[in-house]
């Protein structure tokens, strides 16, 4: 199973831990192609119809229809491509897939409830390890709960705006 929440985190790492190694650095080269690999790969994986990316990325098993969009994921994926493109890194077709993201986030997870604005569908907490609890499995991560306002997904969904706000002063 591929955890979204943990390749949006890679993904995250991956485009900051960019912004550290000189353009001359030996490794610098390789870093952008995992990450142009990586996003090759999450594109494959990104609703459609939504522009969202579901909590286990690849999932076509047992109980599929649980498996729901996780906005802080979605959000970190959002706030990779982007950058990504931004610096450079990334060839500037992919903005496509991070404007369609933000998109879904916006329309998806966004709502205003009571004069405050919300952020819905960010996982709680999930991870592995323990016993006989995280255990890796689907139904283990289908039974964490969703949360609204978790500080993980609003911190991703910022990152991400920063991004798309940043795109039309691209040249």
């Amino acid at each position: 199973l591929f955890w979204a929440r943990a390749m949006g985190w890679y993904a995250t790492a991956l485009v900051d831990a960019l912004d550290h190694f000189p353009e001359n650095h030996p490794k610098r080269k390789d870093l952008i192609r995992i990450l142009v690999r990586l996003v090759n790969a999450i594109e494959k994986q990104q609703d459609k119809e939504t522009g969202l990316w579901k909590d286990i990325l690849n999932y076509d098993g047992p109980g599929k229809e649980k498996n729901y969009f996780e906005a802080s994921a979605s959000a970190q994926f959002v706030y990779a491509i982007a950058k990504g493109v931004r610096k450079g890194y990334l060839p500037a077709s992919k903005i496509s897939i991070a404007r369609k993201g933000y998109d879904g986030l916006v329309k998806r997870f966004i709502k205003v409830e009571n004069g405050q604005t919300n952020f819905h569908g960010t996982v709680k907490v999930s991870g592995l390890g323990g016993n006989p609890y995280r255990d890796g499995s689907f139904e283990y991560y289908m039974s964490e709960p969703v949360i609204v306002n978790d500080p993980k997904g609003i911190g991703a969904f910022l990152l991400a705006s920063n991004e798309i706000e940043m795109l039309p002063t691209l040249s």
